[in-house]
C-alpha cells in the first residue's frame, strides 16, 4: 500500500477529528471541571475520552478484519451505506436541535442540573463519563472511512490511533492552557461556558447539518462507484 494514499485518508479523516473533539458538550464538561475545586478530573475526563475512542475504532477494524470480502464489493457498499444512515441521522438530530433554539421557542437558555454537579464528581465518575460522552456516531463514522480503504490491520489500527490522538490534542489543549495561565484561562473558560450554555442548540444543528452533507455526500458517492 502506497504510504502517501495512507497519508491523504488520514487528512480526509483530519477535520472529522477536530469537530469530534469539538463537540460543544465536551468542550463545556472540560470547562467545568477546570473551574471546579477537582481540576485533575479534566485530566481523568480526556483518558476515559481517549480509550473510549481508541477502542470503538479497534473493534470495528478488528471485527470487520475477521470476514472475507476477497473478490466481492460488499465491504465498500456496505461502508458508504452505513454512512449514508448515519448522515441521515444526523439530519434528524440537527432538526431537532435547531427547533428547539430560543429564539424558537421564546425560552431564555438554562445550565442544565448536570452543569453544577459535574466539578463535584470523582476521578472513575470523570474517567466514565468522558468514556460514555464521546462522539459515537463521528468516531463510528471515521471508522468506516478507514474501513473502506482497504488497509493491512495494522495500517488501520495506526490511522485510528492517529484520529484519536487528534482528538486528543484538541481536547488536552484546553487542560494546558488553564495549566500554564491559570488566572487568563479562568476568564476565557467562564466565556467559552457561557457562549456554549446560549448558544448551545444553534452550535449543535449546524454542526450536525454540516457532517450529515459531509457523509451522505461521501456514502452515495461510494455507492455510484
Amino acid at each position: 500500500m502506497d504510504t502517501r494514499w495512507i497519508g491523504t485518508l488520514f487528512l480526509e479523516l483530519l477535520p472529522l477529528a477536530i469537530v469530534c473533539a469539538l463537540s460543544p458538550w465536551a468542550i463545556v464538561a472540560v470547562t467545568l471541571m477546570l473551574a471546579s475545586d477537582r481540576p485533575a478530573n479534566a485530566v481523568w475526563w480526556l483518558a476515559g475520552w481517549t480509550v473510549s475512542t481508541f477502542g470503538i475504532g479497534l473493534l470495528m477494524v478488528l471485527f470487520l478484519d475477521g470476514f472475507d470480502y476477497s473478490g466481492s464489493r460488499t465491504p465498500g457498499r456496505a461502508a458508504s451505506i452505513v454512512q449514508v444512515v448515519i448522515g441521515l441521522l444526523l439530519l434528524v438530530a440537527a432538526a431537532r436541535f435547531w427547533a428547539r433554539r430560543p429564539a424558537r421557542t421564546g425560552k431564555l437558555p438554562k445550565e442544565p442540573g448536570w452543569m453544577a454537579r459535574i466539578g463535584r464528581m470523582s476521578p472513575i465518575w470523570a474517567f466514565l463519563i468522558g468514556a460514555f460522552w464521546i462522539n459515537t456516531t463521528l468516531v463510528v463514522a471515521a471508522g468506516v472511512d478507514t474501513l473502506r480503504a482497504d488497509l493491512a490491520t495494522a495500517q488501520s489500527l495506526a490511522i485510528f490511533a492517529a484520529f484519536t490522538a487528534v482528538t486528543l490534542l484538541v481536547q488536552g489543549a484546553l487542560i494546558i492552557y488553564a495549566h500554564l495561565v491559570p488566572r487568563r484561562s479562568a476568564v476565557g473558560l467562564l466565556r467559552i461556558r457561557e457562549w456554549i450554555v446560549r448558544n448551545q442548540n444553534v452550535a449543535l444543528a449546524v454542526i450536525a447539518l454540516a457532517l450529515a452533507i459531509w457523509l451522505m455526500g461521501r456514502g452515495i458517492n461510494g455507492l455510484r462507484g
